[in-house]
C-alpha cells in the first residue's frame, strides 16, 4: 500500500519533498500516524506484534521483541547467523512446555560475540511464544 501512496502523492513516509501547506489533510494525518521524519509514528508506538506460533514474524528482520528488529540491534550476530530469513518459529522448538532457541552460527564466536549472544537470548526470552495461537 505504501508504494501506491508514494506513487500517487510523490512523497515517501518520513520525507518532506512537498511543503506541508500544500499537502492534503489526509496526507498530513497519514504521515503523522505512519511516522514522520524517520521517527516512529503513533501506530508503531501503540501497536505490537503478537508472535503466537512464530510462523509469520521473521526472527532477525521483523520487529517482534522491543522497539527495533534484532538485525539492527545485533548486526554482527546477524552477519554470522545461518538463520537469516527464517521465522521466529523456525529458530527454536518446544521441549515439553518450554521454548528453546536453536541459533546456528557460521563459525565459533569470539568472547565478545558470545556476550552479545547472551544479550540477544535475554531479550528474546521476554517475548512469549504460544503453542496454541
Amino acid at each position: 500500500m505504501k508504494d501506491i501512496l508514494v506513487s500517487k502523492y510523490g512523497v515517501d513516509f518520513g520525507q518532506r519533498q512537498i511543503h506541508q501547506k500544500f499537502q492534503s489533510w489526509w496526507w498530513r494525518d497519514l504521515s503523522k500516524v505512519s511516522g514522520e521524519d524517520y521517527e516512529v509514528g503513533w501506530v508503531q508506538k501503540t501497536l505490537c506484534w503478537k508472535v503466537g506460533y512464530g510462523n509469520k514474524a521473521r526472527f532477525w528482520e521483523d520487529t517482534w521483541v522491543g522497539r527495533n528488529n534484532l538485525l539492527s540491534q545485533y548486526p554482527r550476530l546477524f552477519s554470522l547467523s545461518l538463520d537469516q530469513g527464517l521465522t521466529v518459529g523456525e529458530v527454536g522448538s518446544w521441549e515439553e512446555s518450554v521454548w528453546c532457541w536453536r541459533l546456528r552460527w557460521r563459525r565459533e564466536m569470539f568472547e565478545w560475540e558470545t556476550t552479545q549472544e547472551l544479550e540477544l537470548l535475554r531479550s528474546t526470552s521476554m517475548s512469549s511464544l504460544n503453542r496454541e495461537e
